[in-house]
């Protein structure tokens, strides 16, 4: 493994101080307690990089609010990009944020097929290029493929071209090729920078917890996983096609007891213990616990390296996801102790 090179040391730097000003589970608790309205949440906030940004604006409702949080996570991610730090850097983090791409493309696919709004999230390369408008109003593959081109992102326009109508059957085909294609063009990345076998590694981690999510509610509702044994899962850490399979049909106990020689055991007895009594809510609250926890222990101890970056990037998703539950607990009057646990900031 080649040595994680010292430029890194400066940005680092930057993203350790700035992580320093994340708004911290304390903080978040004192929302949902003690806040009456947006204003005096973000007052809380009022010392944190996040809460310094949302009042300079006056937003009211948390629609209103949803949409600040989303359009600071893209300049947050610009600013970064901004202190000029190494190529590899650059290239990480925009990779990383096509997942935000991707979703937006499945917005508008989804939005044609259903004829319903398109739902656009203001990060990514399509909205640096001021594209998302045109993308909410595609009606047709080759619509979606014209601006998908335009943007600069000429290859995931591919799993697009390969149908030349979309409908609900496609569809699902066609999200799949998307999410498919980012994950071997993110896989492609990692593979070329310092400390990638960690990087991989934190990437089939991130992947397998996805795919497990998926089945355990399926087995908590009693349901048949959509998760199949195919390319969904490849690329996951120690989740294998084969273990996939073998998980339809079984109860959250019984996944458990197959997982038993793995690090995910504990998590998922846990959830097996719990869901008869408080049902399949709890996965994702104890999943993403589980999942930051291990996430951070994996990158964070390695300052001078691209772990630290891919780690900061992680905990921004994760600090405004948080600070997006708090904010709706808060205006929907929700007992504190409903939400607290998904507030996975500062664990």
């Amino acid at each position: 493994m080649r040595l994680a090179s010292n430029r890194f040391a400066f940005l680092t730097a930057v993203l350790k101080a700035r992580e320093a000003k994340g708004v911290d589970r304390d903080t978040l608790e004192e929302i949902i307690l003690r806040a009456g309205s947006m204003a005096e949440a973000v007052d809380f906030m009022k010392d944190t990089d996040l809460g310094g940004f949302l009042a300079e604006y006056g937003a009211a409702s948390f629609d209103e609010m949803d949409d600040l949080l989303w359009k600071y996570l893209g300049r947050y991610f610009g600013r970064i990009r901004k202190l000029r730090p190494d190529p590899s850097v650059v290239r990480l983090i925009e990779r990383y944020l096509h997942r935000y791409d991707v979703a937006n493309i499945i917005s508008a696919l989804r939005a044609a097929v259903f004829q319903r709004p398109a739902h656009m999230i203001p990060v990514g390369t399509l909205f640096d290029q001021g594209l998302l408008n045109d993308l909410s109003r595609v009606q047709s593959p080759g619509e979606a493929v014209s601006v998908i081109v335009m943007g600069g992102m000429a290859e995931y326009a591919e799993p697009i071209r390969r149908t030349t109508e979309i409908d609900r059957r496609s569809l699902r085909q066609v999200e799949r090729g998307l999410d498919q294609l980012y994950l071997q063009k993110l896989r492609e990345t990692l593979q070329d920078m310092d400390d990638h076998e960690i990087l991989l590694r934190a990437q089939g981690i991130i992947l397998d917890y996805q795919i497990l999510g998926m089945i355990l509610r399926a087995a908590g509702s009693g349901g048949v996983s959509a998760v199949d044994g195919g390319g969904a899962v490849s690329g996951g850490y120690l989740l294998t096609p084969d273990m996939v399979r073998e998980f339809a049909g079984l109860k959250v106990a019984e996944i458990a007891a197959m997982l038993e020689e793995t690090p995910y055991h504990a998590m998922v007895q846990e959830i097996a213990r719990q869901i008869e009594q408080q049902g399949a809510y709890v996965i994702d609250r104890i999943m993403d616990s589980d999942l930051i926890m291990r996430i951070r222990e994996l990158l964070s101890p390695r300052p001078l390296s691209p772990c630290a970056v891919l780690w900061h990037l992680i905990f921004k998703e994760y600090e405004v996801r948080s600070v997006r539950v708090a904010l709706k607990a808060m205006e929907d009057r929700l007992p504190p102790g409903e939400v607290k646990d998904y507030l996975v900031v500062g664990l």
